[in-house]
């Protein structure tokens, strides 16, 4: 597969793209959950979208993912087709990292047939750290820091968001085959028909799906 991104570069358009669909296959994710007859708790939505991303990503199409903050602070992101500030990705990273981290902790306290999807998806894959906006430290491992003032090694960055993109397969995949989970299309509706982008990290290793409206 051709990789839209690739450690070579990428464009400002497919970054973008990009963050939609993640933050959009975690929001889907979060939803679902709570609407599965098989998952105890109802509160993924509200634990982990609506109290962690606080801001508005717009895609190239015009789609929007977003969570309305009527007082829009410092951890507040816009994400557009235009662009996307060095603050706000720090800010974006951070709290995809969150979500994640705050996801699959519940997963764990959840009554599931699995309990290590904490240390599955997020621990073993998650191996850079960030520190966001309000200083606070997000992570495991010791590949690179992102931080409010160093956002811009693309090596990195690029095998960072291609982790990312393996973890929600990791998970959408795990929750399809846990015994307690009811549904089982969580990967073929929040993985391989929302993340339709092929990401290549520095080892050659490829994410994503093929998709004739995102083709390089």
């Amino acid at each position: 597969m051709e990789a839209q991104i690739k450690p070579q570069g990428l464009s400002q358009k497919n970054l973008v793209d990009l963050l939609y669909m993640i933050v959009a296959a975690i929001e889907g994710i979060c939803t679902k959950l709570d609407a599965d007859a098989g998952v105890p708790l109802t509160t993924y939505t509200a634990n982990v979208f609506t109290a962690k991303f606080k801001g508005n990503i717009e895609d190239s199409r015009g789609n929007n993912v977003m969570n309305y903050v009527a007082n829009k602070d410092h951890l507040y992101v816009e994400v557009k087709p235009t662009g996307i500030s060095d603050r706000d990705l720090n800010a974006l990273l951070y709290q995809i990292f969150d979500m994640m981290n705050t996801l699959t902790t519940q997963l764990d306290t959840d009554v599931l047939t699995d309990s290590n999807y904490n240390a599955l998806v997020y621990v073993a894959i998650y191996l850079w750290m960030v520190t966001g906006q309000d200083g606070n430290i997000l992570g495991n491992g010791n590949e690179y820091w992102f931080n409010p003032q160093g956002m811009t090694n693309q090596r990195h960055f690029i095998d960072c968001l291609a982790a990312i993109v393996n973890s929600i397969d990791t998970l959408t995949q795990k929750l399809d085959a846990d015994g307690t989970v009811t549904d089982t299309n969580y990967t073929a509706l929040w993985y391989t028909a929302t993340i339709l982008m092929v990401i290549e990290d520095c080892y050659g290793n490829q994410y994503g799906n093929n998709s004739t409206a995102y083709a390089p």
